[in-house]
């Protein structure tokens, strides 16, 4: 018998890993499905869709928009229905599996393209714990999970300088979530011309504009660029988790990955691409916040998640090279 190459014993196991902690999130997510102590806006959404409750015109319109997530979902929802009427057992089921079938494809994104998979998973996943905190405000979006898929393989993509890929990958990424497009800024940090990075972000910021005028007029019945709610007046005081200290702060967001990130050293272009993305992700987050007088959700920042591992693994492999290069 040929000898298992250490390349694919690794890959098996985080595969094994993989599985283990996407039934631990079909669990997690299976209990949180009826929503919080607070609201039920995570059913009210999740279900938004289906053709039994039929209530998607009384979503916000920035959530209308992602029609990606919300049809699939609401798809799911009627196949589940037995008469007409969905069960809630059948409900929490279709809920808990729809998200870990999507963090299971991110899991396999990185399996497949990622250098050093058993670190990432487990830290990947650790990021998205701290999202559930605190238990009594969580909510979970039809669109969470898809983004946070998105972003993993564009960024896995980016990586392997498999840049066509990766402008389809952010193409269908927007479909569920709009954020999805600030990956494009990546581009700028290829090792392709000049002439060609411009193209590919061209190609990727007029496709998705494109696309975003189409959902929008198909959705809303008028094409529109922007979709959040604006309060009329900016309030800066949404930004107060940045400085008011208590034990669920924002400093631990995604498992602390997103600060450690913002202070990791730039040594090579993906280490400036993910800097540049990172804080036009947060400022973009932040603008958007103080806009719509909302404070900052956990769950938002998931979607930089895989870029902040990424990241942080790639300094730690260039600290261990420099490392072994002094020692000899």
């Amino acid at each position: 018998m040929k000898t298992i190459s250490n390349t694919v014993k690794t890959k098996l196991i985080a595969l094994f890993i993989a599985l283990s902690l996407c039934v631990t999130w079909f669990l997690y997510t299976f209990a949180l499905a009826n929503g919080n102590t607070r609201d039920s806006l995570s059913p009210f959404v999740f279900t938004a869709n289906s053709h039994i409750v039929n209530r998607y015109d009384q979503l916000p319109n920035v959530w209308r928009t992602r029609i990606g997530g919300n049809w699939i979902a609401g798809r799911l929802s009627d196949a589940v229905a037995h008469n007409g009427v969905l069960a809630k057992d059948d409900y929490q089921n279709i809920f808990g599996f729809y998200n870990a079938a999507w963090l299971f494809l991110t899991f396999v994104a990185i399996i497949c393209l990622a250098d050093n998979p058993l670190f990432v998973i487990p830290l990947v996943f650790a990021g998205m714990c701290y999202s559930l905190t605190p238990l009594e405000e969580v909510t979970i979006f039809p669109w969470d999970m898809p983004s946070l898929c998105f972003w993993t393989l564009v960024v896995l993509l980016f990586q392997q300088k498999r840049y066509l890929e990766m402008l389809v990958a952010i193409v269908i990424g927007t479909v569920f979530k709009e954020t999805v497009a600030v990956t494009a800024f990546f581009f700028f940090f290829t090792t392709l011309s000049r002439r060609k990075r411009w193209a590919f972000f061209g190609a990727a910021f007029i496709t998705c504009l494109l696309l975003r005028l189409w959902i929008t007029d198909a959705v809303l019945g008028q094409p529109r660029i922007f979709t959040a709610d604006v309060s009329g007046h900016s309030d800066v005081n949404v930004l107060k988790d940045l400085v008011t200290p208590r034990l669920n702060h924002f400093i631990w967001i995604n498992a602390g990955t997103f600060i450690v990130a913002l202070f990791l050293p730039m040594k090579t272009t993906f280490d400036k691409g993910a800097k540049c993305v990172l804080i036009v992700f947060f400022v973009g987050m932040a603008t958007a916040s103080a806009l719509a007088g909302t404070a900052f959700e956990f769950r938002q920042f998931s979607d930089v998640l895989p870029v902040s591992i990424l990241y942080l693994d790639r300094a730690l492999q260039h600290w261990k090279t420099t490392q072994t290069d002094i020692a000899t």
